[in-house]
């Protein structure tokens, strides 16, 4: 299933949300949208909202901690919101749980 993606602005906050498979064919789209909300929205904090992924990948894991690494450096704060715990597990076992925000 290919991924979507829907990108509210409220206020300092801008969400992202990731509808589909976030996986190798998606994986350059999903940095686009992501940078996009990270480097031109204005906001302080980019919340990616996963409630409706359904497949994470090893390069779609490797998409987002690059993403959370990104905001970093510009001094935003991403974090991972509506965490389903089957992709909570993959973070842990892919050992990245710890250096994510996971809520």
């Amino acid at each position: 299933m290919r991924v979507t993606h829907a990108t509210v602005v409220d206020g300092g906050v801008c969400t992202v949300r990731l509808a589909g498979d976030v996986d190798m064919a998606e994986a350059e789209a999903v940095t686009e949208w992501l940078r996009a909300a990270i480097d031109s929205s204005g906001c302080e904090a980019v919340e990616v909202d996963l409630a409706d992924t359904r497949f994470l990948d090893s390069l779609g894991i490797a998409v987002l901690v690059r993403a959370h690494e990104h905001a970093r450096v510009q001094g935003v704060r991403l974090r991972f919101v509506n965490v389903q715990p089957w992709v909570r597990r993959v973070f842990q076992v892919a050992g990245v749980a710890d250096h994510l925000d996971l809520s």
